[in-house]
């Protein structure tokens, strides 16, 4: 059915005078996905009056490594846009013709060896299991995920563990275990985490256990094997979930997040009002081998006010996503976080800065860096003024019920897509918007040019050749999109951008 040689039809540029090393391949419908540490390229073609499907590996310098080429039944005319992704560690590709209910399934492994070819899978049954559950989370062969429902007695929260039947086949799933919550008080549970042995939740409970939980359960028996508080006991307040480190080799557990008094936050009585303050609030727990908490502390961060074309400050609510939580040997932890803000009584916040914080260990003791939280004018003038319908990083939740979900839930269009801190602590964006008017995506940079930061157009694409932003490491990103009928060209740039 298939044949797989190397045999390409695409052009390289590399040219000194270019920002971008640049590649483009003969492609219809092209698109792209990293998968273990390679970027695939793929799409339909047309060759000597046959119809092709075309897969492309490249490594991690962007040099084609491997191909797949093989026929298809079907004229590329009669195909919609090819997508992709990497549900149980397997690179899967869909290929969907058009005013057809069928699609056919390309699947490889992380070596890319074709694992299977999948056809006339009925779109009601691609991947069914996940449209009547609340949330998921794949891990190798197994789906966890939140189910919940009402009845008369209230709503019923359910953690469900499935294990994948055959990866040759469309994924469907034998079900494991069930784990029933307790019946009363449950807001919110997340999943967070698993491995061979347990699997982490973070739970939101009113009633009288009110506060927010770290729940661990056994992966082999859906047994509870402990239910630790992230809140001091009776302390109230809400910690929000925000990053964790899961040390396997010392089996402990670390969380980091963003706190809130009852006056802040109260879900019970619906109080949502934390404009004006001075401070922003950090909590950081540890736990044991056994999820018992060993260690529990909080940090302040002074907020400081910046002008800037939108409203004054002291309207201002500030909620932060943790990200990128690191210890080292010295026991000094660092993380970022993306500051979101909110300037009315609704619950909608917008992206407008990333901060780099540190805890440096003295005599025993965490210490913060003197830091601080803020806005950044030149992020925020980038996008202002503000499209009441835009979505360009912006969080939402529709009631205080949900006010947990800010931290974890997906930001549906990020505005900011690549961040980075050089060695003389110059801090580099790469931000994205749309432009509804235009009906195009614009990429720019934000970087210091002689000690004054700038932001710099980089791409300004139309959304009909659905670009799409990739990072490939620390130093490096590219930009892939279909620039013709027939051809799909992507540019990978070297960060930051001098």
């Amino acid at each position: 059915m298939s044949n797989k040689f190397r045999y390409f039809f695409c052009l390289i540029i590399l040219n000194s005078f270019l920002p971008a090393q640049v590649i483009k391949f003969n492609l219809i419908k092209g698109h792209l996905q990293q998968f273990n540490g390679n970027t695939y390229i793929f799409g339909l073609s047309q060759r000597a009056k046959q119809n092709i499907f075309c897969v492309y590996k490249l490594n991690a310098r962007m040099l084609i490594a491997d191909s797949l080429i093989t026929a298809i039944k079907n004229n590329v005319d009669n195909y919609l846009q090819t997508t992709s992704d990497t549900l149980h560690d397997c690179l899967n590709i869909y290929l969907q013709q058009k005013e057809k209910k069928m699609v056919d399934i390309f699947r490889f492994d992380k070596d890319f060896k074709q694992i299977a070819f999948i056809e006339k899978v009925d779109i009601a049954r691609l991947n069914s299991l996940t449209d009547f559950e609340n949330e998921l989370y794949y891990f190798k062969n197994v789906l966890y995920t939140i189910k919940n429902q009402n009845d008369s007695n209230g709503r019923q929260f359910y953690l469900n563990k499935y294990s994948v039947k055959s990866l040759s086949k469309n994924f469907e799933y034998d079900f494991t275990w069930q784990f029933p919550f307790e019946r009363k008080n449950i807001q919110s549970a997340h999943i967070f985490y698993a491995d061979k042995k347990v699997v982490l939740l973070y739970v939101n409970v009113s009633g009288p256990k009110i506060g927010q939980w770290i729940l661990s359960i056994d992966v082999e028996t859906g047994k509870l094997i402990k239910g630790s508080k992230l809140n001091e006991p009776f302390s109230g307040g809400t910690c929000a979930f925000g990053d964790f480190i899961a040390d396997t080799l010392r089996q402990t557990l670390t969380m980091l997040g963003q706190k809130f008094t009852s006056k802040q936050i109260n879900q019970t009585t619906n109080v949502f009002n934390f404009s004006n303050a001075s401070y922003v609030t950090f909590y950081l727990v540890e736990m044991d081998s056994m999820y018992t908490v060993t260690d529990r502390l909080e940090f302040k961060i002074p907020v400081v006010d910046n002008k800037t074309k939108l409203k004054t400050q002291s309207d201002a609510k500030y909620v932060l996503r943790i990200n990128n939580l690191k210890k080292n040997n010295l026991g000094n932890f660092s993380f970022e976080a993306d500051i979101f803000k909110n300037q009315d009584r609704s619950l909608s916040f917008y992206y407008c800065n990333t901060n780099k914080y540190i805890l440096d260990s003295e005599d025993g003791s965490l210490v913060m860096q003197k830091s601080s939280v803020s806005s950044n004018p030149m992020i925020e003038n980038y996008y202002y003024p503000i499209d009441k319908l835009t979505l360009d990083g912006k969080l939402a939740v529709d009631s205080i019920n949900d006010f947990e979900k800010l931290f974890y839930k997906k930001i549906a269009f990020p505005l900011k897509l690549k961040f980075k801190i050089d060695p003389s602590d110059n801090l580099f964006w790469i931000l994205s918007k749309s432009d509804s008017k235009t009906n195009s995506v614009n990429y720019s940079y934000l970087t210091p040019k002689k000690k004054i930061y700038q932001i710099s157009p980089l791409e300004n694409l139309p959304k009909s050749s659905r670009p799409l932003f990739a990072n490939l490491d620390n130093d490096r990103f590219l930009i892939g999109r279909q620039n013709t009928d027939f051809e799909y060209e992507i540019k990978a740039y070297r960060w930051p951008i001098e």
